[in-house]
């Protein structure tokens, strides 16, 4: 599986073909279709395990965190990945593209993996009014940094003052809506 995840996110679900996740695994065909049974249930245990540690991981870096300091801490912790060298843009987003939408299994998880962080920065906005507004508008922010954070990860200079902008931007949308509050 990790050396499938690895060649799904560098290459594409399509063009990584079951023949050079089997020579690269050094794990026979026959076993992967006996573990898996296709390629798309690979794919899909691939989001599984890739979504379960994307949870906790980010649950951890916002534990005993609420309001302002855990919304920010969330995009904090998105851009250090955003910033690895390795980073190519979502494989969540990417399945959804590529995945022929007859897979309802695919977008399922897509869109569960997508609620979480979205319930996540809501319930993590605690007191500030027009909260559901509030979390829609961060998840757009958030998820135009990650495709924008695509496009720029070899523009060194440009992709930091973007990442920079966008924690000043988010800043001034939560430090509105608290000002909005107590009007």
């Amino acid at each position: 599986m990790e050396t499938a995840e690895a060649l799904f996110y560098r290459s594409g679900f399509a063009n990584a073909g079951v023949d050079e996740i089997r020579d690269k695994s050094g794990c026979s065909k026959t076993t992967l279709y006996n573990n898996f049974g296709s390629k798309d249930k690979l794919i899909l245990e691939v989001l599984k395990q890739r979504d379960l540690r994307f949870k906790a991981k980010l649950n951890e870096a916002i534990l005993n965190l609420n309001g302002t300091e855990a919304i920010m801490k969330i995009f904090e912790w998105h851009e250090k990945w955003y910033c690895e060298e390795n980073f190519n843009g979502c494989l969540f987003i990417r399945a959804m593209e590529e995945i022929p939408e007859d897979s309802s299994c695919i977008s399922d998880i897509v869109v569960e993996h997508k609620e979480f962080i979205r319930n996540l920065i809501f319930y993590k906005l605690e007191n500030y009014p027009n909260k559901a507004s509030l979390t829609n508008k961060l998840m757009v922010i958030l998820e135009g940094l990650a495709n924008i954070s695509v496009v720029y990860k070899n523009k060194q200079n440009m992709h930091q003052q973007i990442l920079q902008d966008t924690l000043n931007l988010v800043l001034e949308l939560l430090n509105n809506a608290l000002v909005f509050k107590k009007d």
